[in-house]
């Protein structure tokens, strides 16, 4: 089924792009006077991109507001935006393995300047240990499972600094005339993220206790290593099952008793049945944590930030925590 919707996608991409091209080539030009173009795939890239650009590009988001990111299927119209970028900012790996097809479809010379997240940051592996969607398939320490990159690479404050510098870098390649108004952006955007992050490092070095249950998919692997957080998860963070069994919701609830858990998580866009079941059972409360994939249209129209997002998780944390 997948490779059947790859080469739909494929086909559908190639028959626009090559309507699309010649109209579009002229206004991929960039000079002073004029702002370049970029595309960025989810909302944490997207915000990093618009955060470093500022008024110097002109700066669009593929996944619709109130997305699931897993979901998401290319459209003609998302190609033909890719086709006139001057820049595309996205993820890459298994999740936007739709990049590939789309930008195969090109010819070399018409391509945007393409960023991966994943080239330009640290990863690490998907981890199984505390989930236990993979402990009931019997994949849990599995020698012969193939380990899988974990993608969620904006969720630590390393890696954002990473993604935003490349992201500066790539736009003063294809607009060198914004270059001075980008560095005061870096600079001013280097400072929130230093401000925010000295934030949780205040909390964490406050409080001893680090388990959290997630009832829900776990997004959350950079964010746990970088402050030493221990989880159990339903399932991964980019398991295509959210169908929690009755095994894994008695599994939470044991967890969230036996350490006395104020709270269960769930994410965002999440129709949070697995963590409302769990709380009924506990008497624990459901709070959300946010993974920076997307944002409901209200919080889009609003102008909320990735930094908005993650200040928010720090106010969760403090209840789970504290």
């Amino acid at each position: 089924m997948k490779t059947i919707r790859n080469l739909i996608r494929l086909t559908a991409a190639a028959l626009l792009l090559a309507l699309c091209l010649p109209l579009s080539s002229c206004s991929s030009e960039t000079g002073k006077g004029s702002r370049p173009y970029a595309v960025a795939t989810n909302f944490a890239v997207y915000d990093i991109l618009r955060s470093v650009a500022g008024d110097t590009a002109e700066v669009e988001m593929l996944l619709p507001p109130e997305t699931e990111s897993h979901d998401y299927e290319i459209t003609l119209a998302d190609a033909a935006k890719i086709a006139r970028a001057d820049l595309f900012l996205c993820v890459g790996g298994e999740s936007e393995d739709w990049v590939y097809d789309t930008l195969d479809t090109m010819d070399p010379a018409d391509r945007p300047l393409v960023v991966y997240a994943l080239e330009v940051c640290r990863t690490v592996e998907e981890s199984s240990a505390s989930v236990l969607e993979a402990a009931e398939a019997g994949t849990h320490g599995d020698p012969d499972e193939e380990p899988e990159t974990d993608e969620h690479v904006w969720t630590s404050f390393g890696n954002i600094r990473l993604i935003a510098q490349a992201a500066a870098d790539a736009l003063n390649r294809v607009d060198e005339w914004g270059s001075t108004e980008r560095a005061d952006n870096m600079i001013r955007y280097m400072s929130a993220l230093n401000g925010l992050e000295a934030e949780y490092a205040a909390f964490f070095d406050s409080t001893d206790k680090r388990l959290i249950a997630v009832a829900d998919r776990f997004p959350f692997r950079y964010l746990a290593e970088e402050w030493g957080l221990e989880y159990v998860a339903a399932f991964s963070g980019c398991s295509s099952n959210v169908e929690a069994s009755l095994a894994t919701v008695n599994a939470l609830v044991d967890t969230v008793r036996r350490n006395a858990l104020p709270c269960v998580f769930k994410i965002e866009l999440s129709d949070g049945r697995c963590a409302d079941a769990v709380a009924r059972e506990t008497g624990c409360a459901v709070l959300t944590l946010q993974s920076g994939h997307n944002v409901t249209r209200a919080e889009f129209a609003a102008g909320v930030t990735l930094t908005d997002l993650m200040r928010e998780n720090l106010g969760a944390l403090r209840t789970a925590l504290q």
